[in-house]
């Protein structure tokens, strides 16, 4: 196919030219917005001055090409092949490309503002509205405040990663793997989660009630007051934790989620498993937490007044600025704090039975 023939075609409605050799083509300052590249030949190609902003370009032979002044913002750059490609002065803002993307030498996608999408990906505040993401990998990537608005993420791997106040609107995630995700604040109006991985997600202060939850897993899912379920929809009867103060969790697997500032007070947690959750300034005042998990968790300025912790496992658990005042802790349990951080605190012994904890301030008894 020549560059007359492609235009012509284009210009006509045409947009799918996948798998098409294109190579040396002459096709610089065409307009070729969203067109549909993938895996196409387009090795020494003039595309300069283009406008393929939008355009899929996966899988894509780019060698070579001439694509100084042209415009990729929002192209889908994974797989492609841009070794020994002219990227002078090209637009790449919001451009998305993985691991097997292939850049000239020395080229710097973080200073060209490309998305980069694989685990543990940075992308806060990344529009990445309207892009075919399925099946990709972003578990732990941080996506709060994200634009994913009609994006295809049908399949993805999102477990464990940040999509707090992400706008998921009309998203569809069919079959997506949401385990441990946040969501907190996330919009989600007519999104599709239909049999979709939700356990032990955090899906506080979220409106699902348009949503499509047809099958999809919720055991262990986190929700509060401010969560809203589609009608008929009760969360508790699918295995979901309501979280807040006297809530009964006795015995709940809770291990390695976010619970930041939560409200627990008076909390039935025992023998809860919340090894490595964070609890950073969660109010735990008078809550049951004997025989809990704790090891590794987060409790950083966590307030703990009153509350039972006989036989609790804490065990590399970070207490640092948390408030124990008046907090029940047997003699068993503490050959496990030796591992827990325990910054200003020592322990002094009230009686022969019973050991507390207090802070170096004398006024404050723990």
């Amino acid at each position: 196919m020549d560059a007359n023939e492609l235009v012509q075609r284009y210009q006509s409605g045409e947009k799918d030219f996948s798998g098409e050799i294109l190579s040396q083509v002459d096709l610089s300052r065409a307009d070729l917005r969203q067109i549909d590249l993938w895996s196409a030949d387009l090795s020494a190609a003039n595309l300069s001055g283009a406008n393929l902003s939008g355009a899929d370009l996966r899988e894509a032979l780019l060698e070579a090409v001439d694509l100084s002044h042209a415009d990729l913002r929002r192209a889908d750059l994974r797989s492609a092949n841009l070794l020994r490609s002219t990227l002078q002065d090209t637009h790449l803002e919001g451009a998305i490309y993985d691991e097997t993307t292939q850049f000239p030498d020395e080229f710097d996608t973080t200073t060209a503002g490309l998305y980069w999408i694989a685990p543990d990906a940075t992308l806060s505040g990344a529009d990445l509205s309207s892009k075919d993401l399925s099946g990709v990998d972003l578990s732990r990537a941080d996506l709060r405040q994200a634009n994913l608005a009609d994006a295809n993420l049908f399949g993805a791997d999102l477990s464990q990663a940040n999509l707090g106040r992400a706008n998921l609107s009309h998203a569809d995630l069919l079959e997506a793997n949401l385990d441990r995700v946040n969501l907190r604040g996330t919009i989600l109006d007519q999104a599709n989660l239909s049999r979709a991985n939700l356990q032990q997600a955090n899906l506080f202060d979220v409106d699902l009630s348009s949503a499509n939850l047809k099958e999809a897993n919720l055991q262990g899912a986190l929700y509060n007051d401010n969560t809203r379920f589609p009608i008929g929809l009760d969360p508790a009867n699918l295995g979901g934790y309501w979280i807040g103060p006297g809530t009964f969790l006795q015995n709940a697997e809770l291990n390695q989620v976010s619970l930041v500032g939560v409200d627990l007070q008076g909390a039935n947690l025992a023998g809860a498993n919340l090894s490595g959750t964070d609890l950073w300034g969660a109010n735990l005042n008078e809550a049951n937490l004997t025989g809990a998990d704790l090891t590794g968790a987060n409790l950083c300025g966590a307030s703990l007044v009153g509350a039972n912790l006989e036989d609790t496992q804490l065990t590399d658990a970070n207490l640092l600025e948390a408030d124990l005042t008046d907090t029940i802790l047997a003699e068993e349990p503490l050959p496990e704090l030796s591992e827990a951080d325990l910054t200003d605190m020592k322990q002094v012994a009230v009686d022969d039975n019973t050991p507390l904890l207090r802070s170096h301030d004398p006024s404050k008894r723990i």
